[in-house]
């Protein structure tokens, strides 16, 4: 059998009255056969188009509206990542930064990793998010949900974070009420953006401690324990003091007086050389062991200290190394801490594992407000006697 082609002189032949009855029911046929189609994918649809509370509604052939399925929960704890810089101050200054995140990715039960961030200070050179990410589950960190990518500046204006998030830290009921309806408005989200870029906040620590403590207590490979302190002690008592790089950050040629040296966040060198004196009296059965930690340790520091307090090289334990956590693990191992308001020994101070005596120099910025919760008595230095010792054997 062969095919013509018409030609086009030709007129064609007019359609008999089965053939269009015929075309007419392939059309229906393939006009319902798309209808199905589109019933069946009438989730995917409204899902690409229509994301949000603006979403656009896809309906049936009879009219009814077809509702997008919801995004299933995610299979492991939402990640929260503060994607803004933390800026290059120290391991401790940095910590100043991020308080609001800790605690709306605590109110809103997620898992706040920190964008990368290295902080280059020669010799020392380190990445903060790295140390403060290290105990996140790999999983949550390779990992992220990003079917639905909420950022919380979305939720909560700028000008009401600081104000919600000391109220929520004080306990009061309008602040837990409004967090509840954030919480139910972003149910959904199977992650959390905060691009919060100027966030400066001394005090509040003790809000924050337990994620502190979460992420940076002492690793007992790092920082041994010893033996609980007993009343009356049966070990030497350890004491460890901070000593602020920037306190003594001046030029060897420029005069450097100990006894007068003005300390920004750092306890004074006199009032170190008493307590450690008030200490070796108190103690002396068993004595004490003296940590010092001071980056970029100036030898006119230590040799003040030897003069007035008999700490003389070989007695003492220096922390200077590169390890900027593991030295600060080590400080905070400590049964006695001697700080000012560096928030690096505040840090010290907040992951302190065991009970013990913190003595501070200042307290003006309300960086140990409400951080004894974990069994560290302490007491400012304008409040100190010899009898302040005693606290070290009393249980808070």
């Amino acid at each position: 059998m062969s095919y013509t082609i018409l030609s086009d002189h030709k007129s064609p032949r007019r359609p008999s009255r089965r053939s269009l009855l015929c075309w007419g029911a392939g059309v229906a046929g393939a006009f319902a056969l798309l209808l199905l189609l589109l019933e069946r994918s009438g989730g995917a649809v409204s899902s690409r188009f229509g994301a949000g509370d603006d979403a656009v509604d896809v309906v049936d052939v009879d009219g009814s509206p077809i509702s997008a399925p919801a995004i299933p929960p995610p299979t492991r704890k939402r990640a929260y990542i503060r994607a803004a810089s933390l800026g290059t101050e120290g391991f401790g200054s940095i910590f100043m930064h991020f308080k609001h995140s800790i605690v709306f990715s605590s109110a809103l039960d997620s898992n706040l990793i920190l964008s990368w961030n290295e902080v280059d200070d020669d010799p020392n050179i380190y990445s903060t998010s790295l140390i403060y990410n290290a105990r996140v589950a790999p999983a949550d960190l390779t990992a992220i949900d990003a079917r639905k990518m909420c950022r919380i500046q979305d939720y909560l204006p700028h000008g009401e974070r600081e104000p919600l998030v000391r109220a929520l830290c004080n306990g009061e009921d309008w602040a837990a009420g409004k967090m509840d309806v954030i919480r139910r408005k972003m149910d959904g989200c199977t992650s959390i953006l905060d691009l919060e870029n100027d966030e400066l906040i001394q005090d509040m620590n003790g809000c924050v401690t337990q994620w502190i403590r979460d992420r940076l207590t002492p690793d007992a490979l790092v920082a041994p324990l010893p033996p609980a302190i007993t009343s009356p002690p049966t070990r030497p008592v350890t004491v460890g003091v901070h000593i602020r790089w920037g306190d003594t950050a001046v030029k060897a040629s420029d005069p450097f007086d100990g006894a007068t040296h003005e300390f920004y966040g750092s306890m004074s060198l006199p009032h170190i050389a008493r307590v450690i004196g008030d200490l070796r009296a108190q103690y002396a059965e068993h004595g004490i062991q003296l940590t010092i930690a001071m980056e970029r340790a100036d030898p006119r520091v230590l040799d003040w200290l030897a003069e007035a307090a008999g700490v003389v090289p070989g007695e003492y334990n220096l922390l200077d190394s590169t390890d900027v956590l593991g030295d600060l693990q080590r400080l905070s191992a400590s049964d006695v801490l001697m700080l000012g308001e560096s928030s690096y020994g505040v840090l010290a101070h907040l992951i302190a594992p065991g009970r013990g005596l913190t003595l501070v120099e200042g307290g003006g910025y309300g960086k140990f407000s409400n951080t004894s919760a974990w069994g560290r008595h302490i007491v400012y230095m304008g409040d100190y006697t010899r009898e302040s010792l005693q606290l070290l054997e009393q249980p808070l």
